[in-house]
């Protein structure tokens, strides 16, 4: 609860924001901490026993209106509801942070089902329902696996969910597919997107390099020099149209990649914490597909020696059977 602004019953000193501050578990009443060591008892110790309870001296500040239809918690300032559109009053003002006393004495949240993870963030959901079904998991579900970026993916999956397969663009993954991949833990497409990416740029890599490798793998090259520079500029091709089907359907992989891992996690029972920590994004696996990228392709370059090395051997050995 905020006590900023409230008066100390010891000192008589407002409480601001650096101060150290204790509650009376008995009434309610708020001290600094000193001043609680101080008295080493309650200010308001006489109400103790009584049943009555400590009292704001400062009215608080009503943060949300509560539609009555649909009860989603809107601004203070709004004058229709975010979600469903009905006008609201001053009267549907409440404090996000008080709980109400009811049925036998059972805490209630003021605001449901929704809890209060939602309050501080109204429009979270872009004023559709959290509890919408998405294909076997909620709104709020898809909106907590997803984490950072709920607000670009939330529409183009509401999107996909209405009309099946849905071209859209993912500028990240059309430059850093196997980053984007990555970053969303999609470990799969990741990889692939990385084997992609060197298959197409051996060439390239091979005519760039070419005074770094031996004298017969370079001289090999130097020889086949215009074929490779024709598969250079096949794979290039290549390589944009891949880069563009991951730009064009990358969001649309990423929903299917959501909705599976959903469905399994809701079968086994998971809450929102764990489905948090199994979605959203982990930058650092973007460096380790760099270094899973880098390792395939010194394994590729390894192999591609190998292999020439083994045709070179098996060449001289057909021409001294020739002799």
């Amino acid at each position: 609860m905020d006590y900023i602004g409230e008066i100390c019953p010891v000192c008589q000193k407002s409480f601001t924001d650096d101060d150290d501050i204790v509650v009376c578990p008995d009434c309610g009443t708020p001290h600094h901490r000193e001043c609680y060591k101080m008295e080493n008892r309650c200010a308001n110790a006489a109400l103790h026993g009584t049943g009555e309870k400590w009292k704001r001296s400062k009215p608080k500040e009503n943060m949300y209106k509560v539609c009555p239809v649909c009860r989603f918690p809107n601004r203070a300032v709004d004058e229709n509801c975010q979600r469903c559109g009905s006008v609201l009053t001053d009267e549907m003002t409440s404090d996000p942070f008080e709980r109400r006393e009811e049925n036998n004495g059972q805490a209630q949240d003021p605001f449901g089902a929704y809890g209060r993870e939602e309050l501080f963030d109204p429009l979270k959901y872009l004023g559709y329902d959290p509890e919408e079904d998405m294909g076997g998991a909620t709104l709020k579900d898809v909106s907590d696996f997803v984490g950072p970026s709920t607000v670009y993916y939330i529409p183009k999956f509401k999107q996909m969910k209405e009309s099946g397969v849905r071209p859209t663009f993912n500028v990240f993954s059309l430059i850093f597919p196997s980053l984007f991949f990555a970053n969303r833990k999609m470990w799969g497409w990741a990889i692939l997107a990385a084997i992609l990416g060197i298959i197409f740029n051996l060439p390239a890599n091979l005519l760039l390099y070419i005074e770094e490798y031996p004298s017969d793998i370079a001289g090999f090259i130097t020889e086949n020099k215009s074929l490779i520079q024709t598969m250079n500029d096949v794979f290039m091709i290549a390589d944009m149209g891949v880069r563009a089907l991951f730009c064009l359907f990358a969001n649309w992989i990423y929903f299917r990649f959501a909705m599976r891992s959903l469905k399994k996690l809701k079968r086994n029972g998971a809450q929102s914490t764990r489905i948090k920590s199994v979605g959203g994004v982990k930058p650092m696996n973007m460096v380790y597909i760099i270094l899973i990228k880098y390792g395939i392709g010194i394994f590729a370059v390894m192999a591609l020696y190998m292999l020439f090395t083994m045709l070179i051997t098996i060449n001289d050995f057909s021409t001294l059977c020739l002799w």
